[in-house]
C-alpha cells in the first residue's frame, strides 16, 4: 500500500483529522498514515462482516514495531462489532472506546516515543473522548447497521417517532457529550507529554472533535435531520482558536499535572491503564 493510498485514506474517511495531521512533521505524518490506513482496513472488514487480511497492511503495522498488546486489544474492540452485543452500560462503554480508539492513542505514543505512563494515560482519555464523540455524532447511521451504542441503562431503545421520543434520546446523547468533556479536559492536561513538533496536531485534532460534540449540544433540531460536522469556516475558527492557546499554554514548559485515575476505573487490568484508585 503506497503512502498515496494511505492519504487518500485518511482524507476520503475522517476530513478532520486528516487537517489535523497535516500539522505533523512528515516523518511523523507518514507513520501516522500507515497507522490509520490500518485500522481503518481492518475497521471496514468488521463493518463488512468478513475478516479480510490484508499482509501489506499488517507488515506496515510490523515494521513500526507497535507493541503488540496494543493491536490485540485495539482488534478485540473492532472484532466485537462483527457480532455486536449491545452496550450494557457506560463501564462497557468506556472499555469499548478505550480498546478501539484508546488503543490508538497508546499506537501514536509509540510513534511520537512517549514512554513515560503519564503521556500513556492521556492519550487514552484523549481516545475515548473522541470515540464518544463518534457515538453521539453516528447513532443513526450505527442504528442502520443494527449497532446501539448508547447503553442500555440510558436509554433502552432507539426511538424517534415523535418529538418526546426524540427528546428521551438527545438527553442522553447530552450526557454522553458531557462525560467525553471530562476526558477532553484530562487530555488538554497532558498535551505537554507529546513532543513540541507534534503538539499543535494533536491540539488541533482535540479541539476538531470536542467542537463537534459542542455543536450537537446547541442543536437538537438538525440532530434528527441531518449529521452534523463542523463546516470549513467553523474549523477556520478553531484553527485560530488552537494556535493562540498552543502558544500561551502549551508551548513552553513542562507537564505537571497529575491524571485523574478515577478516569480509567472501568479499565482495570487493561494494558498501559492507570489503575491507582
Amino acid at each position: 500500500m503506497t503512502s498515496t493510498e494511505n492519504y487518500a485514506i485518511l482524507r476520503n474517511n475522517s476530513k478532520t483529522f486528516y487537517l489535523a495531521s497535516s500539522f505533523l512533521p512528515a516523518k511523523v505524518r507518514y507513520k501516522v498514515l500507515n497507522v490509520y490506513a490500518f485500522c481503518r482496513k481492518y475497521d471496514d472488514s468488521a463493518d463488512s462482516q468478513v475478516k479480510v487480511e490484508n499482509p501489506d497492511v499488517d507488515k506496515i503495522i510490523a515494521d513500526l514495531k507497535i507493541d503488540e498488546e496494543i493491536i490485540r486489544q485495539l482488534k478485540l474492540g473492532i472484532d466485537s462489532d462483527r457480532e455486536f452485543k449491545r452496550i450494557e452500560n457506560i463501564g462497557d462503554l468506556i472499555i469499548y472506546s478505550y480498546r478501539v480508539a484508546g488503543c490508538v492513542g497508546l499506537m501514536m505514543c509509540e510513534l511520537l516515543n512517549i514512554n513515560n505512563k503519564n503521556g500513556k494515560y492521556f492519550a487514552i482519555d484523549l481516545g475515548i473522548a473522541m470515540q464518544i464523540t463518534n457515538v453521539c455524532r453516528d447513532v443513526f447511521e450505527d442504528l442502520s447497521m443494527n449497532r446501539v451504542y448508547v447503553p442500555r441503562e440510558m436509554i433502552t431503545e432507539i426511538l424517534i417517532e415523535n418529538d418526546e421520543q426524540k427528546k428521551i434520546l438527545f438527553k442522553s446523547i447530552k450526557e454522553l457529550i458531557s462525560l467525553s468533556e471530562e476526558y477532553y479536559e484530562s487530555a488538554v492536561r497532558g498535551i505537554k507529554e507529546i513532543p513540541v513538533g507534534s503538539r499543535f496536531s494533536i491540539l488541533m485534532s482535540l479541539r476538531l472533535y470536542q467542537a463537534i460534540g459542542h455543536k450537537i449540544s446547541k442543536n437538537e433540531t438538525k440532530y434528527f435531520t441531518q449529521r452534523i460536522h463542523t463546516t470549513r469556516f467553523e474549523k477556520f475558527k478553531i484553527l485560530t482558536k488552537c494556535l493562540l492557546e498552543f502558544c500561551i499554554y502549551h508551548l513552553f514548559g513542562k507537564n505537571n499535572n497529575i491524571h485523574n485515575a478515577d478516569l480509567h476505573h472501568y479499565l482495570k487490568e487493561l494494558p498501559f491503564t492507570n489503575e491507582k484508585i
